[in-house]
């Protein structure tokens, strides 16, 4: 007798119950696994559910045990297929091409008859006369060597592509795959797929086999009448795969000087190749269509940039089919074309390697045009601080009342937007900075920050590598003291200028205190303009730049800043004593004067 699973509701109608197994439940969905088994995932948590239960829809015993039984079924197989999926990883998914399975099918049934009709009757290969003795009716035999089909293999062979092709277009018009289900098996075992004949890609995947065949047998006909047909490249000839190319790119050249992405940019490149497998597959390079390209750049243009954490695990697919996503602001053409330009780019470093060489004609379907129009109106919202606003930011609690938030770093929330207003720094790079990079110059004795690389740090740009002196007014609040005392107490060299800012889940040290001094410049400081940001002073320290009739040129070179042509590195840029000079030319706004430590 079959294990029944069926209870009764209060209000009588009967339900299937079934605990999930251990294996399973409570345990987390891997992201590429959700669609598939979103009935057995808890979306709240992202985790595997504990137990099922689905109303059988009837107040009927009879009728309930019968819905029931079917049920049972369909949940075991569904367990089943959930613990295959969590065993063999994305592939058990279908991680499959149907393009690329169908062309790939379609070449090696093409290049099966090519074969066949330059090499002929296989029989002739027999090479004593004995054995040529079997086969009397073998006519037209000219040694080992001969080529092409005899006359009457060529009528043979004609007649069976007819039989075949009139088989596999019935299977066709009856939408009915099975005819290639061999086929099929044999393709995803070669291709470490697991054969799944209950997941929701198998028989899509058979219909592309069968498509294959239909056309393969009509080109092969068309070769019967007489007509030269080429046989189409094989799916190999597609070049590598999205995953692969990103690797090799990301990886670079072992040359020295060679360039090679950065940290952050790794990071966003991780995230745009993520989002393209998630929506289609982890395709070859040349079997990625402009059409393709312009999905997914339309997809990307509905994912809020900042998701709600239950939403952010999810497949791009899934998210969109989240109704609140429609509710949350879009996110900017900006951060759509800067993840298309990194794809773009690890489509280019294949291209460039020659790994698409046996692509004749392949055009980069991330490159020109497929990029959002932006307002330029819109490029930089960012807008400088008023002396109102610098007023208000300078006479809160952590300068007022000598207050240091734990979000804030402590003694970063204090220096942070000082050093920032009073050289032009990224927060990027101030947060990076250790203690080793506030130092005097050993020529001039100039103390001054090192902007650049070494301990791991990462930089914007090439030119965001330099020197910027420290400002007199930075002295005078007592930076040089705060390093002194950091060393006082036992810290090295190479430890954090501000040991106490906390790092988010992937290292970085910019992000948390971001959301931080964002949140303080609102509730505390009350600038509510939303042009307004950490990068204000940078916009800032520009404005004063000119004002105080500094060169676009020594400002650009504080900053960091590119511009004005190869020139302007040679003899390494402007020398410290000269920087320094034109930051003491600077009008500090009046708060700060009024600053004291």
């Amino acid at each position: 007798m079959a294990i029944t699973y069926m209870q009764r509701r209060r209000s009588g109608i009967y339900e299937f119950r079934r605990m999930l197994p251990r294996s399973l439940a409570g345990k987390p969905v891997p992201a590429y696994a959700r669609e598939a088994l979103a009935e057995l995932t808890n979306l709240k948590t992202g985790r595997f559910k504990r137990e099922l239960t689905v109303s059988l829809q009837t107040t009927d015993l009879r009728e309930g045990k019968k819905r029931d039984l079917r049920e049972g079924v369909r949940v075991a197989e569904l367990f089943a297929l959930a613990e295959r999926l969590i065993a063999h990883g994305p592939q058990a998914t279908g991680g499959l091409d149907l393009e690329d399975l169908q062309a790939s099918v379609m070449a090696e049934l093409l290049a099966a008859d090519e074969e066949a009709r330059e090499e002929g009757d296989d029989r002739r290969r027999l090479q004593t006369a004995e054995e040529r003795s079997q086969w009397p009716d073998l006519i037209g035999v000219s040694g080992p060597q001969a080529k092409g089909m005899e006359e009457d293999h060529f009528g043979a062979y004609g007649e069976a592509l007819e039989e075949l092709e009139a088989d596999y277009r019935k299977a066709q018009a009856r939408r009915d795959p099975k005819i290639v289900d061999p086929e099929l098996r044999t393709y995803l075992k070669k291709h470490g797929i697991p054969v799944d004949p209950s997941a929701s890609w198998y028989r899509d995947a058979g219909l592309a086999v069968l498509q294959a065949h239909v056309k393969a047998y009509g080109l092969m006909r068309e070769r019967q009448g007489g007509d030269e047909v080429p046989t189409p490249k094989l799916a190999s000839d597609k070049g590598p795969k999205l995953s692969e190319a990103y690797e090799a790119w990301k990886a670079g050249s072992p040359a020295r000087g060679s360039k090679k992405p950065g940290a952050n940019t790794v990071r966003e490149a991780d995230h745009a190749v993520r989002r393209f497998k998630e929506m289609h597959g982890d395709m070859r390079l040349a079997a990625i269509t402009r059409e393709r390209a312009r999905e997914f750049r339309d997809a990307l243009a509905r994912v809020p940039t900042r998701l709600p954490a239950k939403l952010k695990a999810l497949p791009i697919r899934e998210v969109l089919k989240t109704p609140s996503v429609a509710k949350l602001p879009p996110p900017h053409s900006g951060t759509i074309n800067k993840s298309l330009s990194l794809l773009s780019a690890i489509v280019s470093n294949a291209e460039r390697e020659g790994h698409l060489d046996a692509a004749p004609g392949f055009v980069n379907p991330f490159g020109k045009g497929l990029k959002l129009a932006v307002d330029d109106r819109d490029a930089d919202t960012r807008e400088p601080f008023t002396v109102a606003d610098l007023k208000a930011i300078f006479s809160t609690p952590v300068y007022s009342a000598g207050q240091r938030p734990e979000g804030g770093g402590g003694e970063a929330a204090y220096w942070l937007p000082l050093i920032a207003l009073l050289t032009g720094a990224r927060q990027g790079e101030l947060a990076q900075l250790r203690i080793g990079d506030l130092k005097p110059d050993p020529e001039s004795g100039i103390w001054h920050f090192d902007i650049g690389t070494e301990g791991g740090r990462s930089i914007k740009t090439a030119s965001s590598r330099r020197k910027v002196p420290v400002h007199p007014e930075l002295e005078r609040l007592g930076l040089l003291r705060y390093r002194q005392a950091l060393l006082d107490r036992g810290a090295g060299l190479q430890d954090s200028l501000w040991p106490d800012i906390k790092s988010d889940s992937q290292g970085r040290r910019a992000g948390p205190w971001s959301k931080w001094f964002n949140r303080y410049l609102r509730d505390k400081a009350g600038v509510d303009d939303a042009g307004k940001v950490f990068h204000s002073f940078r916009h800032t320290f520009k404005r004063m730049a000119r004002d105080a009739g500094l060169s676009e040129e020594m400002h650009d070179a504080l900053t960091g800043h590119t511009g004005g042509g190869v020139g302007r590195s040679y003899g390494g840029g402007f020398g410290l004593r000269a920087m320094a000079e034109s930051l003491e030319r600077l009008e500090v706004p009046e708060v700060v004067q009024n600053l004291s430590m």
